[in-house]
């Protein structure tokens, strides 16, 4: 790599690289909310404190923002849960070619068996362990070839 007068070498002496957005921005938020706060609080103190004045927000009636902030608090408590799809049951060569599973795939979906989104997951998972196995495969076959070389 070609070096020039920009170029950084160990023992340079830089510039401090200051405070990312995110943590300017919560500092900003703990010293707007939080009057009464000590200075040289903790983390976990200016954590809790600033959870408790969005609590308060939150469950103030009066606020125009508390269903706003209701909401967040109970979606960052409370992760909603991720949808999952019904066992399905089809016919499917387990020990077949990829093209023999992706045949099996279609059939049941163009009989109804298996709804065309769920057909697509399969297909996906199907090509993904082709790559795989084309991958390997390869692989192997170059360090076999690499043996015989040296």
């Amino acid at each position: 790599m070609a070096t020039s007068g920009t170029t950084l070498k160990a023992g340079d002496n830089l510039p401090a690289r200051g405070k990312a957005f995110k943590t300017l921005l919560l500092e900003v938020l703990r010293e707007e909310s939080m009057i009464g706060l000590k200075k040289k609080a903790t983390k976990d103190e200016a954590n809790k404190a600033f959870i408790k004045h969005i609590a308060n927000r939150a469950l103030n009636i009066e606020d125009p923002n508390s269903a706003m902030l209701l909401k967040e608090l109970i979606t960052k408590s409370y992760p909603s849960l991720k949808p999952t799809l019904d066992k399905i049951n089809f016919e499917f060569r387990a020990d077949g070619t990829d093209l023999q599973k992706a045949n099996d795939v279609l059939k049941a979906i163009s009989t109804g068996k298996i709804p065309p989104d769920v057909g697509g997951l399969v297909m996906g998972v199907i090509k993904d362990n082709s790559v795989i196995e084309a991958n390997t495969e390869l692989a192997e076959r170059i360090e076999a070839l690499e043996k015989l070389i040296n």
